[in-house]
C-alpha cells in the first residue's frame, strides 16, 4: 500500500455499506490478511464466509460496511443480530493502516448506524492476546466485561436509555 504520506484516512478512504459488486474486492482484502488479522478475525476463514452471506442473499439480518481506497478495500466492519437489542460487531483492517485511527473511524460509524436503529448498545469478543483490538475497543468506549463462552474477552458499549 501507500506511505503514510500519502493515505490521509480522513479524506482519501470511503466507508460504504457493501454493494452487490464488491464481491472481488471483499475477496481480494480477506486474502491479503496477514497472519495476526488471519489468526484473530479469520480463523479458518469464517468471517471470510460471514461476509459472503451478503453476496449469496443472505445476513439480512447483519449489516456490511467496508472502507475502500482507491478501489481497494482496506477495512472492514460489521454489525450481526440486527434484530436484538444489542447486536455484535466485528471489525478487520488491512496490516498496513493499523494504528492510524482508521478502526476508530469504522466502529464510530457502526456506532452511529446501531444509534439510528435504535438499539442499546454493541457486544463484541476478542481473542485475548489481541491487545491492539482492546485498546481500540476500550478508547472506543467499549467496557471489558469478562470472558465470553468462546474463551475470548467479551466488551460491551451501552447507549444512553432514551426517553420514548
Amino acid at each position: 500500500m501507500a506511505s503514510d504520506n500519502i493515505i490521509d484516512i480522513h479524506n482519501d478512504i470511503v466507508i460504504r455499506g457493501f454493494e452487490t459488486r464488491d464481491r472481488d474486492l471483499v475477496n481480494a482484502f480477506f486474502d491479503g490478511m496477514g497472519g495476526e488479522s488471519r489468526a484473530f478475525f479469520n480463523r479458518r476463514d469464517g468471517n471470510r464466509a460471514f461476509a459472503m452471506r451478503f453476496f449469496d442473499g443472505g445476513g439480512e439480518n447483519n449489516r456490511y460496511f467496508l472502507a475502500e481506497y482507491r478501489g481497494v478495500m482496506v477495512g472492514y466492519v460489521f454489525l450481526y443480530e440486527m434484530d436484538t437489542l444489542v447486536p455484535w460487531l466485528g471489525i478487520a483492517l488491512s496490516d498496513d493502516l493499523k494504528g492510524k485511527k482508521l478502526g476508530q473511524r469504522l466502529i464510530e460509524h457502526v456506532i452511529n448506524v446501531a444509534l439510528g436503529e435504535n438499539k442499546g448498545g454493541i457486544l463484541l469478543t476478542t481473542h485475548e492476546a489481541n491487545i491492539r483490538g482492546q485498546v481500540l475497543y476500550e478508547r472506543c468506549g467499549f467496557k471489558y466485561m469478562g470472558g465470553h463462552t468462546s474463551g475470548e474477552r467479551l466488551y460491551l458499549l451501552r447507549f444512553p436509555t432514551r426517553e420514548h
